[in-house]
């Protein structure tokens, strides 16, 4: 009858440390997971700020160019004007909506202060690649956390629990040039 206690009490031990085994992994795992989601939403958020930047960037653009080409236009009217048919009171009437056009222009600029000394598409340009380096930044944050909890999921004793608390490796998540050169490489290898 002893040993038969002391098997069942070395049972209820085993028991007990597999248990408070489990809870520790589990505690990791969540602690982990949650880094990896935070990580995630922080690489969603870089790319919709990256989304945004370029379409105010590209509609700045498009407006510069137009109140460019419209003063353009304008100049080369009030310029024809200079020959003798045109009277200083015709001139002065062509004259006010480039007055116009450039008081836009001067709001635009405040708008976008990187238009004033500038050209747009360079300022379109610098604006793309901060953008970008941003979204990098969260890419390589977010796959480093994914790399981490990955190999939680790996290591031994983590490993035993994983599975049986229902924790799964994540995906990395790749950029454009992953994409096109995993797709380059596919492409060529079909190729006889």
């Amino acid at each position: 009858m002893p040993t038969r206690n002391r098997y069942v009490i070395l049972l209820v031990a085993v028991l007990i440390v597999f248990y408070l085994l489990a809870r520790h992994a589990n505690n990791i795992f969540v602690e982990e997971q949650h880094k990896l989601f935070t990580a995630s939403g922080l690489l969603e958020l870089e790319i919709k700020r990256r989304e945004d930047l370029l379409t105010k960037a590209r509609a700045a653009v498009k407006q510069y160019n137009s109140l460019e080409e419209k003063i353009f236009t304008h100049l080369v009217e009030l310029n024809a004007l200079k020959m003798p048919p045109g009277t200083n009171k015709t001139r002065l009437e062509k004259s006010n909506p480039i007055f116009e056009l450039l008081s836009e222009i001067d709001s635009l600029k405040e708008k976008y202060p990187s238009l004033k000394s500038k050209i747009p598409y360079v300022a379109l340009i610098e604006d793309m690649q901060a953008s970008g380096l941003r979204v990098i930044n969260a890419r390589l944050a977010y796959n480093r956390k994914v790399s981490e909890f990955n190999t939680l999921l790996n290591v031994f004793p983590y490993k035993i629990f994983a599975r049986l608390l229902g924790f799964h490796p994540h995906p990395f998540q790749e950029g454009a040039g992953e994409k096109f050169l995993r797709n380059e490489k596919r492409s060529t290898d079909k190729v006889p």
